[in-house]
């Protein structure tokens, strides 16, 4: 068994992945940074267990966490493995040479996935307006615009095993993470970035 693993895909993969994996450690993050990092560093010193897996999930993780986390994870203590799920093409290079893919994906099971699949079959004009309701409601936005995002990612991520990692897919991937990260600032153009979305995703018949 390999020592650093990750996948790729939204944080409501979170739940089906800690059942399966059962880890020692695991928590779960809006954004993963150079305070937590450290942290993580410094709990997996500690000589008080044998074989752990630490698991974590976050939407961000900025490129000085990642940085923070290159020698805990080309050598880790004895019996220590590590799980990262963060957004597509986030991972840099450096970090990533030092961990595998994690193998037997879990399946999330939503009932939002038909919202997911018109919207990628719309013309731009229909997801314009689609937006357009999605935002009239204030209450909860956020929590709509990131479960869309998480929805478009789902179904993404099938297209792209099923096209076998064809590159406009994957850079569509790394869109939608992008545009994630941004819906966490304080003051998100919800507007604009999901109009972004429906200008820059391709459209799959």
């Amino acid at each position: 068994m390999h020592h650093a693993y990750y996948i790729e895909g939204p944080l409501s993969l979170f739940a089906a992945y800690k059942e399966k994996l059962q880890p020692f450690w695991a928590r779960e993050f809006e954004r993963f940074g150079i305070d937590e990092a450290r942290a993580l560093v410094e709990q997996a010193g500690l000589k008080n267990f044998g074989e752990a897996t630490f698991f974590i999930a976050t939407a961000s993780l900025p490129v000085e966490a990642q940085q923070a986390l290159l020698k805990l994870f080309e050598e880790p203590q004895a019996g220590t493995t590590f799980i990262l799920l963060v957004p597509h093409g986030s991972i840099i290079p450096t970090l990533r040479s030092r961990m595998l893919p994690l193998p037997d994906e879990v399946e999330e099971e939503t009932s939002k996935n038909l919202e997911a699949k018109k919207f990628l079959k719309s013309s731009t004009k229909d997801r314009s307006a689609y937006i357009a309701k999605l935002l009239k409601d204030e209450e909860g936005v956020k929590e709509q615009v990131r479960e869309l995002l998480n929805e478009l990612e789902r179904e993404l991520e099938q297209v792209l095993i099923r096209t076998k990692g064809e590159k406009t897919i994957r850079e569509a991937l790394e869109d939608i993470a992008k545009v994630r990260s941004y819906v966490g600032d304080r003051s998100p153009s919800l507007k604009m970035l999901l109009e972004h979305l429906a200008l820059s995703l391709p459209i799959r018949a």
